[in-house]
C-alpha cells in the first residue's frame, strides 16, 4: 500500500510526460497502478527513523489494564526474538490480486483486472528462499494482458519477517523501533506515544495431544486519527507472544495530493537547504535538482490539470485479516492474509483486494535446499537484479506463438535480443555519464538502473538457454526484496505455458476461493471492526477543498460553485461543511454534516438546503459527467425542485468484494417547493454554435415530507463470459402535509431494476428491465418518468406528456455486442419504456421507444451513442457519458 502511495507521490511531482503518458491509455493506467503496488520494495529509497518520545503520562495512559501491558511486552519479545528452532519448510503460496472499477458509490462494481499466481517456496535457514512459479493467469475482461509477479510470490517465513501484514515491502521486515516516517507499527518500540491498549475476550485451543494453548485479544486504537495508523483486533498466544489472528484497517483515510504536496514542499526545504550550506559541486548539484523539482509552467498546469480532474483522491486499507497455523505443535506460520482498499478519484473507485494463501508440505524437513547463489556464481553479475519475465505488465496478446517454431530460429530470435539489450546497454551508460558530467546525479542513477536491468535480461537469455538443455527448469536469477532484506531465487520453466493450467490454480479465476481463503471465517473475524473499535478523539485543522468535483452546470444554478471545510475529529467522526452559489438561480446551497464510519458501514447526520433531483431513479443528473453534457448540448435531463430539512442516512457495504450487496438508507424530514419552470440559464456550446435551448423544468408541489427510503445493489457473478446479473432495489415512502381527493396525506413508492448479460455465440447480450409503482399521493418531484438518455435512447425527456411521467412505470433495455472485446466494442441497441397512472399498468398502451448504435470504453466507463427516436418523438440524438449499464 505505502509503495503504490509513494508512487503516485512521486509522479505527481515528476514531468507532465508522465500524466501523459499514463492517461493515454486507461488500461495502461490501471496495470500500472497495479505494478506500483507490488514493486519490489528494493528500489525504495531507506527512511530515517523518527518517533516521539514515551513519557510517562503517555505509558500510564496507554495501557486499560495490565494484562494488556503484560500481552504487548511478550508479543514484542516474540517479533524481535524469531524462534531458531525453526530450519526449513516446503511450501505452496498462491496469491491473488483484484481491481474492480466502478463510477457511483454505492453499486455493483465490474471487474477491470484479476490475477492469480501459485508457486512453491522452499526455505532453509543455511540456505535461503527458492521460489519456483508452478501458475500463472490474468483475467482482464477488458482486453488482453498478461501480469507476471513471480518475483513478489509470498514468501510465508524468513529470518525477520513481520508477522503484522500488509502487501507493502515498508511492513514485511521487523523494525524495533516506531517510525512516525512509514506506518505506525503497533507492536514496535515506542507505540504507546501513539496507540491504546486494552485486553478483550479469551480463548483456548485443546491440541490433540491434550496441550491447550491459551489466546488473548489485544483491542488496540490509535490515538488520534492518522492514515499512517491502524485500530484493530490482534490475538496473541499468551504464553509465546505470537501473533495468532488479527483484523485491523487504517485509523483515516489518506488524502493522496495532500501527502504529495506535503512531501514536495519538505524536498523543496531540502534542498534549498543544500544549496544554501553546500559548496562548489554539491550546491550546482542541488541547483540543478530544485530546479527540476520545482518545475516549468506547463509542467505545474499539468499536474493542476491532472489533479483538478482526479480530486479528491482518496487511498483507503478498510480491512486486513491475518491467520497462522500451527504446525509441528509448536510453529506458529501464515496461513491466510487479505487485505482490501479502495482508491477513489474524483468520479472514478477502484475496490483493491490482495490474497494470499499458504500450504505446507514440510515443516523442519530433510530435503536439501541448495544455497542462493550470490554474484559471480552460476552467471550472476554484481549488480543482477532479476529483471524481463517478471515484474512487469505487457497489454495485448505477447503470447501469441511466433510463425516459425524451429529450434534454430528460436536460437536466433535470442540472439537478436542478446545483441539488442547490449547495445542498449552502452547506450544508457553513455548517456549516464554526460549525466554525471553535468553533475546530474539523479538522472545518473536512473540511467544506470535502466541499463542495469536491461544487462540482467541479457544474462537471463543466456542462463535459459544453457538450464533448458538439460531441464525442464532453469534458475532465472534473483530478486532482492524488502530493502535488501531478503535474497530470492527464482527458478522458472522452460515451456511458460504449463504455468496457464497449472493444478494449482483454483478450476476458474472468477471462483470467489471459500477453500483458499475461509471467507466465512474471515468474516466472522471482520465484526471486531465495529464502530467501537476507533482512533481517539484528535481534532485535525480543518481541511479547505475545491475541485471538479465541486463544479457543476444545470439548467436551473448555471454554473455552480462549491467549497467543503472537512476536519476529521476521531472516534470516527468526521465533520464537514459544503457550501455553493449558483450564478443562474443566484441561490446559496449548503449542508453540515457529522458523519461517523469504521471502513465498512458509514452514517451521517445532517442539515441541508440543496438541489433535489425528481428523476433520481437513473443516472446522475448533478454529476461532474452530466454538467459536461449540458454545457456542451444544451440537454439537461434532470428534473428539479428545492429542498432544506435534516436527514440520518447510512452507507453498508457487504463483506465480499466485487459483486456483493451495498446499502443505502436515509430517514428525512424536509420542505420541499419549486426551483422554477424556466431555465434559468440558456447557456451552452450548441447555443453558441445553433440553436439549442435548454427545455422547461417540473412544476413541483410545495409540501412537508417525513419519511425514510433505501436502496440495495447486488451483483451475481464475474465471469464475462458467463450470465451476470446486476439488481438494484428502491423504495421510499413518507408522510406529508399535502393530502389528494381521498384524504391521503402521504406516499410509498417501490421500483426494482436489473440487467443480465451473457455471451451468446460470441456475441455479448444485455437485457434490462425495470418497473414501479407507488401508493397514496405521489407528487410531482417523486413521480416516475421515463424518456431520455438513462431510459429510453433517442427520445428526449420531457415533464409532461403521454407515456412520459406517472406513479408507475416499466422500461425494457436490450443491447447486443458486436465482438467480444469489452476495451473499446461498438453495439446496437433498442429500448422502450412507459410511465403513467399505476391504474394503466398493465394495459399502458404504445411505449416510448428509440434505437440506435453506441460505442463502450472500458465496459462502459466511457460511452458515446447515436440514437434515433421511434415513438412519439422521431427524431437524432449524439451522447456522451459516462458510466453506461453496458
Amino acid at each position: 500500500m505505502t509503495a503504490f502511495l509513494q508512487s503516485v507521490a512521486y509522479a505527481r511531482r515528476r514531468q507532465p510526460i508522465v500524466i501523459v503518458n499514463t492517461l493515454r491509455s486507461l488500461p495502461t493506467a490501471f496495470l500500472l497502478l497495479l505494478a506500483t503496488t507490488v514493486a519490489p520494495a528494493a528500489a525504495q529509497s531507506p527512511r530515517p527513523t523518527r518517533r516521539q518520545e514515551v513519557t510517562p503520562e503517555l505509558d500510564r495512559s496507554a495501557f486499560a489494564d495490565a494484562d494488556a501491558r503484560l500481552i504487548l511486552a511478550r508479543a514484542r519479545s516474540f517479533r524481535i526474538a524469531q524462534d531458531t528452532a525453526l530450519r526449513a519448510y516446503d511450501a505452496k503460496s498462491f496469491l491473488r490480486f483484484t481491481i474492480g472499477m466502478g463510477v457511483r458509490r454505492i453499486g455493483a462494481d465490474k471487474l477491470l483486472l484479476r490475477t492469480e499466481q501459485s508457486a512453491r517456496v522452499r526455505w532453509a535457514r543455511e540456505a535461503g528462499v527458492w521460489v519456483e512459479p508452478t501458475g500463472r493467469r490474468t483475467a482482464f475482461p477488458m482486453g488482453s494482458a498478461q501480469l507476471d509477479l513471480a518475483d513478489a510470490a509470498p514468501i510465508p517465513y524468513f529470518p525477520g519477517r513481520e508477522s503484522l501484514w500488509i502487501p507493502s515491502g515498508d511492513m514485511r521486515v521487523v523494525q524495533a523501533e516506531v517510525n512516525e516516517l512509514d506506518m505506525l507499527h503497533p507492536l514496535a518500540i515506542g507505540a504507546e506515544a501513539y496507540y491504546r491498549y486494552s485486553t478483550g475476550d479469551s480463548l483456548t485451543i485443546r491440541l490433540p495431544d491434550g496441550r491447550a494453548i491459551r489466546l488473548r485479544e489485544l483491542r488496540i486504537s490509535a490515538r488520534r486519527p492518522d492514515w499512517r495508523a491502524f485500530v484493530g483486533s490482534f490475538w496473541f498466544d499468551v504464553d509465546r507472544g505470537g501473533l495468532v489472528r488479527a483484523a485491523y484497517r487504517m485509523a483515516a483515510d489518506l488524502d493522496v495530493w495532500q501527502m504529495a504536496s506535503d512531501e514536495q514542499k519538505a524536498k523543496l526545504r531540502e534542498l534549498e537547504q543544500r544549496v544554501r550550506s553546500d559548496t562548489g559541486v554539491l550546491a550546482e548539484r542541488a541547483r540543478v535538482e530544485l530546479k527540476r523539482e520545482r518545475g516549468t509552467f506547463l509542467e505545474a498546469l499539468g499536474k493542476k490539470l491532472v489533479a483538478g480532474t482526479m480530486t479528491p483522491l482518496r487511498a483507503k486499507l478498510t480491512a486486513v485479516t491475518v491467520e497462522f497455523g500451527l504446525y509441528e505443535g509448536r510453529f506458529w506460520l501464515p496461513k491466510l492474509n487479505v487485505a482490501e482498499g479502495e482508491l477513489i478519484g474524483g468520479f472514478l473507485r477502484a475496490p483493491l483486494k490482495w490474497q494470499e494463501s499458504f500450504r505446507y508440505e514440510s515443516v523442519n524437513g530433510t530435503e536439501a535446499v541448495p544455497v542462493v547463489p550470490l554474484p559471480g556464481q552460476m552467471g550472476l553479475a554484481a549488480d543482477d537484479t532479476l529483471r524481463g519475465t517478471t515484474g512487469f505488465v505487457t497489454i495485448g496478446d505477447n503470447r501469441r506463438p511466433p510463425a516459425d517454431t524451429s529450434a534454430a530460429a528460436r536460437v536466433a530470435r535470442e540472439d537478436s535480443l542478446v545483441k539488442t539489450y547490449n547495445l542498449r546497454v552502452d547506450t544508457l551508460r553513455t548517456a549516464a555519464e554526460v549525466a554525471r558530467l553535468k553533475g546530474d546525479t539523479a538522472s545518473e542513477r536512473r540511467l544506470l538502473a535502466r541499463a542495469a536491468r536491461r544487462s540482467a535480461m541479457s544474462r537471463q537469455i543466456i542462463r535459459r538457454r544453457a538450464g533448458c538443455t538439460s531441464d525442464s527448469t532453469y534458475f532465472a536469477g534473483t530478486v532482492s526484496r524488502y530493502k535488501g532484506a531478503l535474497r530470492t531465487a527464482i527458478r522458472l520453466p522452460c515451456d511458460l505455458t504449463r504455468l496457464d493450467n497449472s493444478p494449482d490454480l483454483p478450476g476458474s479465476i472468477y471462483d470467489e476461493g471459500e477453500e483458499l481463503f475461509g471467507a466465512s471465517e474471515r468474516d466472522e473475524l471482520l465484526k471486531s471492526l465495529d464502530f467501537s473499535l476507533q482512533a481517539g478523539w484528535g481534532p485535525k485543522p480543518p481541511v479547505l477543498h475545491t475541485g471538479l468535483d465541486l463544479l457543476r452546470f444545470n439548467r436551473i444554478e448555471g454554473l455552480s460553485l462549491g467549497g467543503s471545510v472537512t476536519s476529521e475529529l476521531g472516534l470516527g467522526f468526521v465533520a464537514q461543511a459544503i457550501a455553493r452559489f449558483g450564478i443562474g438561480d443566484r441561490v446559496l446551497n449548503g449542508e453540515l454534516s457529522l458523519a461517523r464510519g469504521n471502513g465498512r458501514e458509514e452514517m451521517k447526520l445532517g442539515i441541508f438546503h440543496r438541489l433535489g433531483v425528481a428523476n433520481d431513479d437513473w443516472g446522475a443528473p448533478l454529476s461532474f459527467g452530466a454538467s459536461v453534457s449540458n454545457l456542451l448540448n444544451a440537454r439537461d435531463e434532470g428534473f428539479y425542485y428545492r429542498t432544506w430539512g435534516a436527514e440520518l442516512a447510512g452507507t453498508r457495504e457487504a463483506p465480499a468484494s466485487f459483486g456483493a450487496a451495498s446499502l443505502r438508507w436515509r430517514l428525512f424530514a424536509e420542505r420541499q417547493r419549486s426551483a422554477g419552470v424556466e431555465p434559468n440559464t440558456q447557456a451552452s456550446l450548441r447555443n453558441v454554435i445553433g440553436s439549442a435551448r435548454f427545455g422547461q423544468n417540473i412544476a413541483a408541489a410545495p409540501l412537508t415530507a417525513v419519511g425514510a427510503g433505501g436502496e440495495l445493489v447486488r451483483g451475481f457473478g464475474m465471469n464475462p463470459i458467463d450470465a451476470r446479473a446486476d439488481v438494484r432495489v428502491r423504495v421510499e415512502g413518507a408522510l406529508t402535509d399535502r393530502a389528494d381527493s381521498l384524504g391521503t396525506s402521504g406516499y410509498g413508492r417501490v421500483a426494482l431494476d436489473a440487467t443480465i448479460a451473457r455471451l451468446v455465440r460470441g456475441f455479448p447480450v444485455s437485457v434490462s428491465g425495470a418497473v414501479g409503482t407507488s401508493a397514496g399521493d405521489l407528487p410531482p418531484q417523486r413521480a416516475f418518468y421515463v424518456g431520455g438518455l438513462q431510459t429510453v435512447r433517442g427520445q428526449f425527456a420531457a415533464p409532461d406528456g403521454a407515456g412520459r411521467v406517472g406513479n408507475a412505470f416499466w422500461l425494457v433495455r436490450t443491447e447486443l455486442g458486436l465482438g467480444e472485446q469489452r476495451a473499446l466494442r461498438p453495439s446496437l441497441f433498442y429500448d422502450a419504456g412507459w410511465a403513467g397512472q399505476r391504474s394503466e399498468l398493465a394495459r399502458s398502451g404504445r411505449p416510448l421507444s428509440g434505437a440506435g448504435v453506441g460505442l463502450s470504453l472500458l465496459d462502459g466507463l466511457v460511452r458515446t451513442d447515436v440514437s434515433r427516436g421511434i415513438w412519439p418523438e422521431q427524431r437524432w440524438r449524439w451522447d456522451v457519458y459516462l458510466g453506461s449499464r453496458f
